[in-house]
């Protein structure tokens, strides 16, 4: 069962216009495919650990604008960047996924 748009109302709590859902498709869709490249082989998309990080990721792009590299509320401080690095996964993504990826190993090899 794939994220859905309904997915990522339930988790921010509103319903989306009409005009906003193929944008929260998109992103989906992108957030799907990093997630299925980071992971490799042992992507389950029916992980509700997956299920979970993709939704956040999505959440995590919809709220940033584009151009803005970082923001801080304690003192208004904004950094704005050339182009947008929202659309990557976040180090806390990468560290929940981490169990979904191939590990390295070593495999002795005789003759």
């Amino acid at each position: 069962m794939p994220v859905s748009v309904t997915d990522i109302e339930i988790r921010m709590g509103r319903a989306f216009e009409e005009s906003e859902r193929p944008r929260v498709e998109a992103f989906i869709t992108d957030a799907d495919a990093l997630i299925r490249d980071y992971c490799g082989s042992r992507y389950d998309e029916v992980s509700p650990a997956i299920r979970a990080v993709l939704c956040s990721e999505v959440i995590r792009w919809l709220s940033v604008q584009p151009g803005i590299v970082s923001e801080r509320t304690g003192d208004m401080q904004v950094e704005y960047g050339a182009a947008s690095s929202a659309q990557s996964l976040s180090p806390a993504a990468r560290a929940s996924l981490r169990r979904y990826r191939r590990q390295l190993g070593s495999i002795p090899l005789t003759r």
